[in-house]
């Protein structure tokens, strides 16, 4: 499985999950099935970090499409929905370089406080997925069970919490299946459509907010 079919599982997921949560909000399994793709977009985040040969211009083309994508996401998901997924993405991309370059876990702490602040999709928790993501690529076992780890963290607390609306929070443990799909990467690229996956997240919610 190349990474190409990850973005095709990750942009058929996070579609199924946003027609769910702007047409059919009462059909959780369309939420359910979303649950997919924010993990592998982290995952896929951080194997472009890792083959990337310019990190300035990937920072610029993730911010520049943030910049797009927000009101579009607002139109679609109310102006209190905070920043895009495509904010998170940036500024954890940015963490992880910070932390290769100075091995201090301190910017994946500030730029998860500034996610958090900042209302921006996924958060502090976004943030950490990614560092995640990043440093445990190559030991499948202990990935699995930090992610497992920082689900029940971040999620569980709410759940019991939250009465008859806990599987609003339990339902994010359908996101570690995701890892299914991670584990048959092959490390390779396959088809090149670059532009394509990043205009499709304006281009979606554009669309999900006229309809």
């Amino acid at each position: 499985m190349t990474s190409f079919h990850l973005k095709l599982i990750a942009i058929t997921t996070m579609l199924i999950d946003h027609i769910g949560a702007v047409l059919f909000p009462e059909i959780i399994v369309f939420r359910i099935i979303g649950r997919l793709a924010f993990p592998l977009f982290a995952f896929l985040l951080t194997e472009g970090y890792r083959h990337t040969s310019n990190l300035k211009s990937y920072l610029i083309r993730l911010g520049i499409f943030a910049l797009i994508s927000q009101y579009p996401f607002w139109e679609a998901f109310g102006y209190d929905a905070g920043l895009n997924i495509f904010f998170t993405l940036t500024i954890g991309l940015f963490a992880i370089y910070l932390f290769e370059k100075h091995q201090t876990i301190l910017p994946i702490l500030i730029f998860g406080l500034l996610a958090d602040l900042t209302n921006m999709d996924y958060g502090m928790f976004g943030i950490i997925l990614i560092f995640l993501f990043y440093y445990y690529r190559f030991e499948f076992s202990k990935l699995i069970l930090y992610l497992f780890v920082l689900y029940s963290l971040f999620f569980i607390p709410g759940g019991l919490q939250a009465g008859k609306d806990a599987v609003h929070y339990y339902m994010q443990f359908f996101a570690l299946f995701s890892l299914i799909f991670i584990k048959l990467y092959n490390g390779r690229e396959g088809i090149k459509l670059k532009y394509f996956f990043y205009l499709f997240y304006p281009g979606h919610i554009l669309i999900l907010s006229l309809m």
